[in-house]
């Protein structure tokens, strides 16, 4: 793994305050010296502990040279093919640790411990399971935490509590908003900014669109509608029928891509995650031929292997490097996965499957803040984290600026490009890379 990173050499447990913190709205954001007598700040940096969180421990999970996180995953149901997110995650952590573990900024090497829970894709069911986590386990940070929904159902307790939740498995626009919930930063770029590139190749390939959208009803699927429906204004596309899908019914959605199909769109976007988006593209009648855009969340091989063939030709807006891709297999970032990741315990299925790859860059993301933080303390990975400039970590692509700024631009990942689905399972660029950087909340609005 490579990182440049800026200044980050006055990076400590406690740097000068930018924004509200912690969850917190104190009505100071007056600047202060930091525990260390250390008035200076590197741009981005803007937690400081000591003014914004009670009972402050920033070293809660470190015993010695090891150091405990924990993530809450669906192990069950509909969604339960995001485990493997974890399995990728969990292989990070072994192969780290065979390897001698991670070597922080303050000099040490720590062994890393992962604790994982279950919340089956529940909302309802993960706050209790990050207070075990928490409160019990004694976690440093959460990691890979999966769902948006899940995520925000823990928000406030995290934040309120001070503890790090790192390379969210969202892409929810609720991310941006890191000056409220600082203690969060995500792992998958913007759900906005991925609907705003569909648009951005729509323009230029078939300007007068129309569009039929199946979107998830929860945070998750309203971030893609609410962006395609700002993105299109003052364009001649149109969304000529929608359908919503709840991810918690039980249901499918082969009523609802039937009905979509009927609209006399060209162009269908599927605003799924979980084992309901490739399950949607098998319900599409083959009389119905529109060019087909899917979720970033469901664009590896497993997901894809349930679509029944129907996978060849969709559009996916892509960040990450596919091991699957015998494109990128001579990349030294997925060479390095493939053989770190089988050491992790990984199998071929999971190393080719393009979801247990997410979770080793999650991992990579935890393992670079580390490396770069001068203490191994809650507040100081945050602020490495959010001080980010020409980084590079796990699968990422290498055309990807990766650069943060605090609340001003909390987003590692900015950037896409535009790729067709091929019949031998492959990936063909059909528009190039693009980074959008310090946009991502601007075209979520």
């Amino acid at each position: 793994m490579s990182t440049n990173w800026k200044g980050l050499a006055a990076l400590g447990c406690a740097l000068v305050l930018i924004g509200s913190a912690c969850g917190r709205d104190d009505g100071d954001d007056s600047s202060s010296d930091s525990d260390n007598g250390d008035s200076s700040s590197e741009e981005g940096a803007f937690i400081n502990p000591s003014e914004d969180c009670d009972a402050y421990d920033g070293t809660a999970g470190v015993d010695g040279d090891t150091i405990k996180i924990g993530t809450i995953r669906p192990a069950d149901g509909p969604y339960a093919i995001y485990d493997q997110v974890t399995s990728g995650l969990d292989a990070w952590v072994e192969s780290t640790n065979a390897n001698g573990g991670v070597t922080a900024g303050d000099g040490n090497t720590y062994q890393i411990e992962l604790i994982k829970e279950n919340d089956g894709y529940d909302p309802g069911r993960t706050p209790e399971l990050a207070k075990k986590l928490v409160e019990q386990e004694g976690v440093f940070a959460i990691v890979g935490v999966i769902g948006t929904e899940s995520n925000k159902a823990i928000r406030d307790y995290l934040n309120d509590e001070c503890v790090p939740n790192i390379a969210l498995a969202t892409g929810s626009t609720e991310w941006g908003r890191a000056d409220e919930y600082p203690w969060y930063i995500a792992g998958l770029p913007s759900y906005a900014t991925e609907a705003s590139m569909w648009v951005d190749y729509l323009e230029e390939t078939n300007p007068d669109a129309q569009i039929a959208l199946l979107y998830q009803d929860d945070d998750f699927g309203e971030a893609y509608r609410a962006t395609l429906q700002k993105e299109i204004e003052g364009t001649d596309m149109e969304i000529l029928a929608e359908q919503s899908y709840n991810p918690l019914s039980g249901g499918s959605t082969e009523a609802a891509t039937v009905s979509l199909s009927q609209s006399g769109a060209d162009t269908f976007i599927v605003g799924l995650g979980g084992t309901p988006c490739p399950a949607t593209l098998t319900f599409m009648p083959d009389t119905w031929t529109p060019e087909t855009f899917i979720s970033v969340t469901c664009g590896g091989n497993t997901a894809l292997s349930l679509a029944g063939g129907k996978d060849v030709g969709v559009l996916l807006a892509q960040a990450v490097y596919e091991p699957g891709d015998p494109a990128d297999q001579d990349q030294p970032a997925v060479q390095e996965f493939m053989t770190n990741g089988a050491a992790g315990g990984l199998d071929e299925g999971q190393l080719t499957g393009g979801i247990s790859s997410v979770g080793w860059s999650f991992g990579a993301l935890f393992g670079a803040g580390l490396e770069e933080s001068d203490t191994v303390d809650r507040a100081a990975i945050m602020n490495t984290l959010f001080s980010l400039e020409d980084a590079s970590f796990g699968l990422i692509r290498d055309e990807m600026d990766i650069t943060t700024d605090g609340g001003e631009d909390p987003w590692p990942l900015e950037g896409f490009r535009i790729v067709s689905r091929t019949a031998d399972g492959s990936w063909e660029e059909v528009m190039p890379f693009n980074n959008k950087n310090g946009e991502s909340n601007e075209i979520a609005g």
